[in-house]
């Protein structure tokens, strides 16, 4: 038995034990299984501000939006379609990696859809380029059937590229009326005047400017769509546009925009027009802008454009001739064929 001196030697009792590294291990699980949830939900649902993606969209029987009068119609056995680019503004992670195993889907920047407008803006600029396309597919298929050419009061710009010839230099709404002397009464002539000369040359161009006209002179540049013209990087619009060929014709596009459907409005109207069935009964896509000649100019989302043309079940595919290498390589089960002008496509579909 220990004496009560013994017992009161002995050193007081000190602090509990720390509780083992296994006591807060489930605490640590717990954040990082709520940390990797946080992470997978993001990438399925937090959009990349900076960039966007191009998928297919819809193709559209072209002959269901174009209404003729005031001439004999003819239908048709197959079908022309206009394709389509949907563009998806809210891209995820997950659909960045989707988009990099799939070649129908391109992740693009911000920029290079937007051109750094607002997307109000880019979308007014892009429904003018649908009303253009229309017009100008009009003119070139009726002047195609011997139809008399439009008049007009000039080109009216709606856009200027900021890193073109034509920025700082030319201003929206400012109307061309001369280009190296020559009248200009449509786009047509300002366009055909412009591609034209060297590139490299300078242009004088007369314009209309808050009701007063203005000299200007640019240095022409090197068409980033067609390389062996000349450009000054402006779209425009016809001002005061006159054309009474004695047949009427509406594109019902509703909200359709931009420019690509040109050939197609150009085909399909010509079609109507025509006993004779250019379609062949066969299921035709195609995409290009129409200019004053009958040129189809290259386009942007041919892969994904496409891409909704097979998912169509259609079997051929014109492509404008600076697309088709592109059109070529993402092409499964569709015919793919090169066309330059309005008379190519019309040369093909006729003769085949």
């Amino acid at each position: 038995m220990q004496s009560q001196a013994e017992v009161r030697d002995q050193p007081p009792p000190g602090p509990p034990p720390p509780p083992e590294h296994g006591a807060r291990l489930p605490w640590r699980w717990i954040v990082t299984a709520l940390m990797l949830g946080f992470l997978v939900w993001a990438a399925f649902n937090v959009p990349i501000p900076v960039v966007y993606a191009y998928e297919p969209g819809p193709a559209r029987d072209v002959e269901k939006l174009v209404e003729v009068s005031g001439e004999r119609t003819y239908s048709s056995d197959g079908s022309l379609y206009l394709t389509t680019v949907r563009v998806d503004i809210n891209v995820t992670v997950v659909e960045w990696i989707e988009a990099a195993i799939d070649p129908a889907k391109l992740i693009v920047s911000k920029n290079e859809v937007t051109g750094g407008r607002s997307f109000d803006r880019l979308e007014e600029i892009q429904l003018q380029q649908m009303e253009s396309s229309k017009e100008q597919a009009r003119v070139v298929a009726l002047n195609a059937l011997g139809y008399p050419p439009p008049t007009g009061d000039g080109a009216k710009i709606l856009d200027v590229q900021e890193q073109s010839p034509a920025g700082g230099t030319l201003e929206t709404d400012d109307v061309i009326t001369s280009v190296n002397g020559s009248d200009v009464e449509t786009t047509c002539d300002a366009s055909q005047t412009i591609g034209a000369v060297e590139i490299g040359d300078e242009v004088e161009l007369t314009v209309l400017r808050d009701g007063k006209e203005r000299n200007l002179s640019l240095t022409t540049a090197e068409n980033p769509e067609d390389p062996s013209k000349a450009y000054v990087g402006v779209f425009m619009t016809n001002k005061g546009f006159e054309y009474d060929p004695g047949v009427d014709v509406k594109f019902a596009t509703g909200e359709i925009a931009g420019p690509s459907a040109g050939l197609m409005f150009s085909l399909t109207l010509y079609d109507q027009l025509t006993p004779e069935d250019l379609t062949g009964g066969r299921q035709v896509a195609g995409t290009g802008t129409i200019g004053c000649g009958g040129e189809v100019g290259a386009i942007g989302g041919i892969e994904q454009k496409v891409a909704g043309a097979e998912g169509e079940g259609a079997d051929v595919f014109l492509a404008p001739s600076g697309n088709y290498e592109a059109a070529l390589a993402v092409a499964d089960a569709i015919e793919v064929v090169e066309v330059a002008t309005f008379q190519d496509a019309l040369d093909f579909l006729e003769g085949s």
